[in-house]
């Protein structure tokens, strides 16, 4: 098949998906949606570069020891995820820039360094996982899970209604930062909190990565508000349920049940 053929083809779809209305178009070899970090390679700034002053704390070294003890001495390269971790949590508390915590990239390097493996496999790593930041973000950082169970939602409110109430609240966009650096808003993948969709994840000084289930448009502004007060919001499902308890309240046995098991009763024809 021709190359001109197969352009017209892709022309005549576009064109058709956009007589159907549609606010967005993806090709099936489309990258990850926008996340913490929309960079697909590195640039150079006046405080991301090669001669950026960063290495780990006395602390993080402890830590890393105590990872590293995880691992066999010669796949110790299995703990690049732990350590880009590390790193990304040790640069939290540099507000100017960013709070939520990124990663340098001398801090890649060091850590290529310690695992005794080429760089490019550290880069590869840290590109690949939507929770690794490569650019400063905002302080608190609003994970929204757009996958499947949360994108369908319950009682018709799902991720991207939740999306779109954030967005208009804080006037930005996924991917983008409040003019006062407060508020970071990207989508994320399955966050594991199925049954309590929809439901988000926000990472901070103040959150700690905690869990905020069973949202509604209001309930999602309100602990946006909460965090702009530098309020901690009560984590867990925000409908004042407990846990994943349905809508028939305990299900699961306590104790011994009072009659006879299933298999012991006389079965009738």
């Amino acid at each position: 098949m021709s190359l001109s053929l197969v352009q017209r083809r892709i022309q005549n779809i576009v064109a058709k998906h956009a007589r159907f209305g549609a606010q967005s178009f993806r090709m099936f070899h489309a990258g990850r949606p926008l996340s913490a970090d929309h960079v697909n390679v590195h640039r150079d700034t006046e405080y991301n570069n090669l001669d950026t002053m960063w290495d780990f704390t006395p602390e993080s070294y402890k830590q890393i020891d105590e990872i590293l003890k995880k691992y066999p001495r010669n796949y110790k390269r299995s703990a690049v995820m732990p350590l880009l971790h590390l790193a990304q949590k040790q640069t939290e508390h540099m507000p100017e820039h960013g709070s939520t915590g990124w990663i340098p990239l001398v801090a890649m390097n060091k850590i290529a360094k310690i695992l005794d493996m080429p760089p490019m496999r550290v880069y590869e790593v840290a590109t690949f996982y939507t929770m690794y930041n490569r650019t400063p973000i905002g302080k608190h950082n609003i994970q929204v899970c757009t996958t499947t169970p949360c994108m369908v939602g319950t009682y018709g409110i799902g991720a991207y209604t939740i999306l779109d109430a954030i967005k208009k609240h804080l006037g930005i966009e996924v991917g983008e930062t409040t003019k006062d650096g407060l508020f970071h808003l990207m989508e994320a993948e399955c966050l594991g909190a199925c049954c309590n969709a929809p439901m988000m994840q926000i990472a901070g000084p103040i959150c700690n990565d905690a869990y905020y289930e069973d949202l509604t448009p209001e309930s999602a502004i309100a602990i946006i508000e909460k965090l702009r007060k530098g309020e901690t919001p009560p984590p867990g499902p925000q409908n004042g349920r407990k846990g994943s308890i349905g809508p028939l309240g305990k299900t699961v046995l306590l104790g011994e049940p009072n009659a006879p098991y299933c298999r012991d009763l006389n079965a009738k024809a």
